[in-house]
């Protein structure tokens, strides 16, 4: 159950509520250029009583390994 630090409302944390936020950060061709860390990403949620964002957690991207191994064995 989440609870709004602005009204108190307490609400349950459903799927039709969530979104992933993320952090400000720069755009354009100072992201392609600049090596900057990128903006984190949380799991986020609306409350339904006043409207205020209520961020729950960092989120993290998911890990996709590069199997260079696999490549050569199919050579």
């Amino acid at each position: 159950m989440l609870e709004c630090k602005i009204c108190g409302c307490k609400f349950n944390a459903v799927e039709e509520r969530h979104y992933i936020s993320r952090d400000n950060g720069k755009s354009g061709l100072a992201v392609a250029f600049g090596s900057e860390p990128e903006e984190k990403l949380y799991d986020t949620f609306d409350c339904p009583s006043c409207g205020c964002q209520i961020v729950v957690q960092e989120r993290k991207r998911i890990y996709i390994p590069c199997c260079e191994t696999c490549e050569e064995d199919e050579e």
